[in-house]
């Protein structure tokens, strides 16, 4: 299957995977949020410091962009996923795809074939 990776990060938005997940930022100020690095492997998870005053992850919401001060870490939504998810990039793309199937916002010409498992729970990942 022909997944197109650029419409795809223009339909995903960062914001909607970090609550699926569970992620909180503790600071902020417009579309740039800090917090704790949710990625697997990252020192900032395991720190010595009080998790609350973590805030080595850096997101800007409205570019849809990333980065972590600790583990380096740094891209856009799609290789958020990636690398959340420890899998590579086009398995990455379709399980975003099912995201957004599982919140009605894929037309039926662009999705994929169902794969071996579907989210535990929809994300509302519609643009704003």
């Amino acid at each position: 299957m022909r997944i197109n990776y650029r419409e795809l990060k223009e339909r995903i938005r960062l914001k909607d995977l970090l609550t699926r997940i569970g992620w909180k930022s503790i600071e902020g100020c417009g579309e740039q949020l800090r917090g704790p690095c949710p990625l697997p492997g990252c020192r900032s998870r395991t720190s010595d410091e009080r998790a609350d005053a973590d805030r080595a992850f850096s997101v800007h919401m409205g570019k849809d962009v990333y980065q972590c001060f600790r583990c380096r870490s740094t891209d856009s939504v799609l290789d958020f996923w990636r690398t959340y998810r420890a899998t590579n990039l086009y398995d990455a793309a379709i399980e975003l795809y099912q995201i957004l199937e599982t919140s009605n916002q894929t037309p039926a010409l662009h999705q994929p074939p169902n794969s071996q498992h579907s989210p535990s729970h929809p994300a509302k990942l519609a643009d704003s």
